[in-house]
C-alpha cells in the first residue's frame, strides 16, 4: 500500500474529517472546564532522636532505625478519618473529599512529606489548613513522644507551594493533536464497522488477475471516454455495480442477463462506498475474469 493510498479515506471524506475535527476541538476545549488549576502545597521535615551525640556506632545504626520507623508511622497518620477530622475542626473549613486531597509519604528513611491538593475554589482556605495540619501533627507527635520512651523530635516544618498552571499554547497543541488523532480513527473505524473497501489493495487482494482501471475522479465527473476506450478492450463487456450511485450515469446490466460464456463482466466499484462483502460476492460469481474501474473518491 503506497503512502497516498493509506490516506484515502481522509481524502475521499475530508468534509466529514475537518467537520469530526471540529467537534473533537470543541468538545476536548469544554472539557477543560472540568479540570480546574490545582495548588498543591507541601509541609517538609525531618524525624530524629532527641540524643545528638552517640556514643557508637551501632547507637547510631539503632537511632536512625527508630527514626525511620517512626517516620512510616507518621505517614500512615493521613490515613486516619480522626486526624483529618481535626484538621479540619481546627481549621474550622470544610473540604469535600477530604481524604482524596490529603497524603503524606516517608522519603530517605527520615523525611516526611505532607501534600494537600486543593481546586482553585479551595486555595482561599490553603494557609488556614496547613496551620491547622501543623498544629494538630504537633499535638498529636507530642502525644506519641509522651507515651515513648525513646523520644524524637521534627525539624521545624518547611512549607511549599505550587499552583499547576498547564500553559496555554500547550493547551491548544494538546487538543489540535488530540482532536486529530480522534478525527483520523474515527474516518478509519467508520469504513472498517461499515465493512467498506476503503484501499484500492483491498481490490487487488479479492480479484487478483482482473484487470483494473483507475478512476482518480468523483463519478460524474470522470472521465467518460477514458472509461469507455476500457470498456471497449474486452469483448461484450457487460457494467455490473457495487454501489446505487453508478445507475444514474451508466447503463447496467443485470446479473441474472450475463452469459458467462460470452460476456465480460466489467465492475463498478467505488471506495468508501463499495462494501467488501459485494466485491467477494462479485468475485465468488465471477472469478477474476472481470474488469475492474475503481472510482477512488
Amino acid at each position: 500500500m503506497s503512502f497516498l493510498d493509506f490516506w484515502s479515506p481522509l481524502i475521499r471524506r475530508k468534509w466529514h474529517f475537518l467537520l469530526t475535527f471540529l467537534f473533537f476541538v470543541i468538545v476536548l476545549g469544554g472539557l477543560l472546564f472540568l479540570f480546574p488549576n490545582l495548588q498543591k502545597t507541601t509541609v517538609y521535615f525531618s524525624v530524629k532522636p532527641f540524643q545528638t551525640e552517640v556514643q557508637n556506632n551501632q547507637y547510631h545504626l539503632d537511632a536512625v532505625e527508630s527514626a525511620s520507623k517512626v517516620a512510616e508511622t507518621i505517614a500512615g497518620w493521613a490515613q486516619s478519618p480522626a486526624f483529618r477530622q481535626e484538621i479540619m475542626d481546627t481549621a474550622d473549613v470544610y473540604i469535600p473529599h477530604f481524604k482524596r486531597k490529603l497524603s503524606a509519604r516517608k522519603q530517605n528513611r527520615l523525611n516526611v512529606f505532607w501534600t494537600l491538593t486543593l481546586n482553585e475554589e479551595e486555595i482561599t482556605s490553603t494557609d488556614v489548613v496547613v496551620q491547622a495540619l501543623i498544629s494538630t501533627f504537633q499535638k498529636r507527635f507530642d502525644d506519641f513522644n509522651s507515651q515513648n520512651s525513646f523520644p524524637f523530635q521534627i525539624t521545624t516544618p518547611q512549607v511549599f507551594t505550587e499552583t499547576s498552571l498547564i500553559p496555554l499554547s500547550w493547551i491548544l497543541v494538546g487538543i489540535l493533536f488530540v482532536g486529530l488523532l480522534l478525527a483520523f480513527f474515527t474516518i478509519y473505524l467508520y469504513e472498517v464497522f461499515t465493512d467498506k473497501v476503503s484501499f484500492l489493495r483491498q481490490v487487488y487482494d479479492t480479484l487478483p488477475e482482473a484487470v483494473v482501471l483507475r478512476v482518480e475522479k468523483k463519478i460524474g465527473e470522470h472521465n467518460a471516454n477514458l472509461i469507455e476506450q476500457f470498456v471497449l478492450t474486452f469483448e461484450s463487456p457487460r457494467l455490473i455495480t457495487t454501489f446505487p450511485e453508478a445507475e444514474k450515469y451508466f447503463s447496467l446490466a443485470p446479473l441474472d442477463a450475463i452469459d458467462e460464456e460470452i460476456d465480460v463482466p466489467v465492475l463498478l466499484v467505488r471506495l468508501g462506498k463499495t462494501t467488501m462483502r459485494e466485491l467477494e460476492n462479485m468475485a465468488a460469481l465471477f472469478g477474476d475474469e472481470v474488469g475492474v474501474i475503481v472510482f477512488e473518491r
